[in-house]
């Protein structure tokens, strides 16, 4: 598994991803986006999983309210992009925080067997659309 970008730097993260993933093939790309509370969106933190069979990266956490307004527009632009390029499985992993950073030390093989194992379906409006706690 390839790890990417700078925790707490949305754009910067942003932009490493995008770069990473040259190449992947979005029509099989599975997105799983990661968090570390239940029922917190509007505080909520994101790392970015994507794997298309072959390739696997995840992103430091970067995205989402945490970081404020940047990381709540970086996340509605990540997911946006992925929509952009015909991505349509999405799913969220959630982690108890204390289990959450420890997610990033873990061997490659072992980091996506959790994310897989704990993936469960989202809808992209969740982290693009206003209104939805995520977006408040």
């Amino acid at each position: 598994m390839e790890l990417v970008g700078t925790r707490g730097a949305p754009r910067e993260t942003l932009a490493d991803l995008k770069d990473a993933l040259k190449g992947l093939s979005f029509d099989q790309a599975v997105v799983t986006l990661v968090t570390d509370w239940q029922d917190q969106r509007k505080n909520a933190r994101y790392a970015v999983f994507v794997r298309d069979g072959s390739r696997h990266i995840l992103t430091m956490d970067a995205f989402g309210p945490r970081f404020g307004p940047e990381g709540d527009d970086a996340l509605r632009e990540m997911v946006e992009w992925f929509q952009a390029r015909g991505v349509t499985h999405f799913y969220e992993s959630v982690f108890p925080p204390s289990e959450y950073s420890g997610l990033f030390e873990l061997d490659g093989a072992e980091a996506t067997a959790l994310l897989v194992a704990t993936a469960n379906p989202a809808d992209p409006l969740l982290y693009i659309r206003r209104g939805y706690t995520s977006r408040m």
